[in-house]
């Protein structure tokens, strides 16, 4: 970076090795996949550029730098941007980030688990990853962290009723794959397949199903890019109620009950950030340069690019117990994951998706098995009629990350609409 002839100039680099393995009938497939990005930004009189390259050789580095340059030199100057951060915050203790033991999976490792773990009938998954992160810029910021992350999911029956469940952990030891195995497996419902109830009815959606909502609720509404281009509700309603009193949305990096990573990858510390509190959305997710272009306080949740986004997402827990949940939900459904989600109509968080593993609740017990339900509805409506927020959190990267995942518990919805056979 001394030699850069940019004001400032950052280097953030990523070397990951992704793996992937599941069961395909008798098969098991084991993919690996290595990849290298480096991601340089420059400050130059003020206007920002920024080019990434696959390379690390230091020739390719001169010249991801001299593009970033030239990109800034076609645009404006940034007001409100003096500088790159130069956060000096201690990171908080990061012993329980790495696990040399996942660290060392290969495809013959992770071959002989799944083999060791599946059944007849049940699918089973597990992604991992291995990386090491780091971010210097010009200013002094010096970040480097090893850090690995493991997801594994688990499938009974394809048909209606079919039971799924899904976890992730920094380490191999703490994921427990034989539980996930078991809660799947108590989700699922054999025999004939019921009819649809008529008219509104409540739900009661898995903590996997409500981490799924959480997800695409923070890519809509909360990511930096959503709220500069106005599509995110957060334009006209923060610090407005719009939510039950009892969602309470926490991002927090330092957070061992997650998956945490202390810092952004603008090399600024993480710290606990409320997204929602008593059902009021506070920020979205901030970067130093979209703060600097809204006039808002940064976050510190760069994620390279052109946004930053929530990597760490808390729904608080309530005190109501999964038997309590079933009881709160009693004569509506039950489900158990959703497929093909998607937001579309984002300035009302309207979605859509594909219910699965859907059951009726039945005097406080999952009953009858239900046909897969296409789901259409407002998360500001579903997440505004709450019956009961459990007290037992899953954690979950959903989309397989390593920077993070989201914990959530169950969540009981005392009307949902728009429900109909797939």
């Amino acid at each position: 970076m001394s030699h850069s002839p940019a004001d400032e100039t950052e280097l953030v680099w990523l070397e990951v090795n992704h793996g992937t393995a599941s069961n395909r009938g008798h098969r098991i497939d084991v993919r690996t996949l290595p990849e290298r990005t480096v991601l340089v930004r420059v400050i130059d009189r003020g206007r920002v550029g920024s080019h990434r390259t696959g390379t690390s050789e230091p020739s390719e580095i001169d010249t991801a730098v001299r593009m970033a340059i030239a990109q800034s030199r076609s645009r404006d100057p940034l007001p409100g941007l003096p500088h790159l951060p130069a956060d000096d915050t201690p990171l908080t203790a990061a012993s329980d980030l790495y696990d040399p033991e996942l660290a060392e999976l290969d495809a013959d490792r992770a071959r002989a688990l799944l083999a060791r773990l599946r059944r007849r009938r049940e699918a089973v998954w597990l992604n991992w990853s291995n990386a090491r992160v780091a971010v210097f810029n010009s200013r002094g910021v010096r970040r480097q962290m090893a850090v690995t992350g493991a997801t594994f999911e688990a499938s009974l029956g394809r048909r209606p009723g079919g039971g799924r469940a899904a976890s992730s952990s920094r380490s191999l030891k703490d994921l427990q794959p034989e539980r996930i195995i078991e809660r799947a497996r108590s989700r699922h419902a054999s025999g004939p397949v019921g009819d649809l109830p008529t008219g509104s009815v409540s739900a009661l959606l898995s903590p996997e199903a409500t981490i799924q909502l959480l997800d695409i609720l923070n890519r809509a509404a909360f990511s930096a890019i959503s709220y500069y281009r106005g599509s995110s509700f957060l334009r006209q309603h923060l610090d407005v109620q719009v939510f039950d009193r009892a969602i309470n949305l926490r991002d927090d990096g330092t957070d061992s009950k997650g998956l945490p990573f202390p810092f952004d990858l603008e090399g600024t510390a993480k710290r606990p950030v409320d997204l929602i509190f008593k059902g009021s959305p506070k920020t979205p997710a901030l970067d130093q340069r979209q703060a600097a272009r809204l006039g808002l306080p940064p976050t510190a949740h760069a994620i390279g690019g052109n946004d930053a986004r929530a990597e760490n997402l808390f729904l608080l827990p309530g005190e109501t117990s999964e038997a309590e949940m079933l009881l709160a939900a009693d004569g509506g459904i039950w489900i158990g994951s959703l497929e093909h989600l998607e937001c579309y109509e984002p300035t009302r968080v309207r979605i859509r998706a594909h219910a699965r593993g859907v059951r009726r609740i039945e005097r406080g017990e999952l009953g009858q098995s239900l046909p897969d339900l296409l789901w259409e509805d407002s998360l500001l409506r579903a997440f505004s009629s709450l019956l009961a927020l459990g007290a037992e959190p899953v954690v979950w990267s959903a989309r397989a990350g390593f920077f993070g995942a989201i914990s959530a518990p169950s969540l009981a919805i005392s009307a949902v609409s728009g429900l109909e056979i797939l």
